[in-house]
């Protein structure tokens, strides 16, 4: 073939071929998304097949970012879904670790991704949390800071930061920082269930940090939408306290039993 025929077509070539690499990735991308929010309605046993998906998609489109951001975010469900059964630290470690990998991946392909940030932030934080590392527990939380810094009125950003540090004990973490959070979730919530555990997670924080009154307050918000948030709040109401093993309860929902939020239908 003559080399001025041969130039002329390859860019004709590569751009069929690009978007065709471009519509499968978008395939998988659609396909993931259907599977995350399987997941996020309480269906565990989604999560496994969900990265196997992704890891072989990145496989074939290894500068994709939103696939690699995907695959994060996959494996943090899979991690997620490991806490329904025997502890085995080893290997929920593992599965942090690919998940900080894959959001590393995809802030290395296009750094200007708050989520992807934050998620960098939030897996580096559960890692080191597992593992003992306190430095490095520390350089998680401080790059979700970064992340709030640098994209203030993200809710996605807001929604990682609160939702993660929230599980460190009340003298270790920035108890400002999550109340600020939570209000900020609180004003773009859609309301109904989701706002419902919101105000119990932000009225439970201010009870750890002894104001009553505004946990209290927080209790009393609660509209009934989601069953379980009504239940712990008239709980909480009621008892005029709140037991670590009440606020352990609701806190596991940011991160392990989406359903509270997320579940089809309505509770009432």
């Amino acid at each position: 073939m003559h080399k001025s025929i041969l130039l002329s077509i390859l860019p004709c070539i590569l751009a069929v071929a690009a978007i065709g690499a471009s519509t499968r990735d978008n395939d998988v991308l659609e396909h993931a998304y259907k599977m995350q929010l399987e997941y996020r309605q309480g269906n565990d046993a989604i999560a496994k097949p969900l990265v196997k998906l992704l890891e072989d998609a990145v496989a074939q489109s290894r500068d994709n970012a939103k696939l690699w951001e995907a695959l994060g975010h996959a494996n943090m469900s899979l991690q997620g879904s490991m806490y329904a059964g025997p502890m085995d630290m080893p290997a929920m470690i593992s599965v942090g670790e690919h998940a900080r990998d894959a959001y590393a991946r995809s802030l290395a392909l296009n750094g200007d991704n708050a989520l992807v940030r934050a998620s960098h932030g939030m897996s580096q934080m559960v890692v080191s949390q597992l593992k003992g590392d306190g430095p490095g527990l520390m350089a998680g939380v401080e790059e979700m800071n970064a992340a709030v810094r640098q994209w203030p009125k993200s809710p996605s950003t807001r929604l990682t930061r609160g939702f993660t540090i929230i599980h460190l004990p009340p003298d270790m973490r920035d108890n400002q920082a999550v109340i600020e959070d939570l209000n900020f979730i609180l004003d773009t919530a859609p309301g109904g269930r989701p706002e419902d555990v919101v105000h119990v997670l932000l009225g439970d924080v201010y009870a750890e940090t002894g104001n009553l009154e505004a946990a209290r307050a927080e209790y009393k918000q609660v509209t009934g939408a989601s069953a379980f948030a009504a239940e712990q709040a008239k709980t909480r109401l009621k008892g005029g306290t709140v037991s670590p093993a009440d606020i352990t309860a609701v806190r596991m929902g940011t991160g392990t039993r989406c359903a509270m939020c997320h579940a089809r239908g309505t509770d009432n």
